[in-house]
């Protein structure tokens, strides 16, 4: 699990998740191979944000995995990045629903 704040691929939900699948696609940077997203919208701290559910493995190997984020719109242009990625077993996917499902009711955007 982690949490980033940056302005790297926009200031927008949609424009950082794009930036960040662009990059995650790049198997050669990111390792990521057989990568298939899906997109949902949703509300973060009343703000509109993306949920990213991301299906792939390691290059080089065949153990599939799953990754969730979602993206917050922050101020002075930045994004919230909050992602959970394990391997992609019923048992370790019932603890990452429940562990980001947690984790976003903590999310705090903005707060000082």
């Amino acid at each position: 699990m982690s949490v980033k704040r940056d302005t790297s691929y926009g200031a927008t939900a949609p424009a950082a998740a794009d930036g960040q699948l662009a990059w995650y696609r790049d198997t050669a940077k990111s390792s990521m191979a057989g990568l298939r997203a899906v997109r949902h919208t949703t509300r973060q701290n009343g703000r509109a944000a993306l949920w990213l559910e991301i299906d792939y493995h390691w290059a080089g190997q065949s153990q599939a995995r799953k990754r969730v984020e979602v993206f917050v719109p922050g101020a002075a242009g930045r994004v919230y990045q909050l992602l959970l990625d394990t391997a992609a077993t019923t048992g370790d996917l019932a603890a990452q629903r429940r562990l980001f499902a947690t984790a976003r009711e903590q999310l705090l955007i903005d707060r000082s």
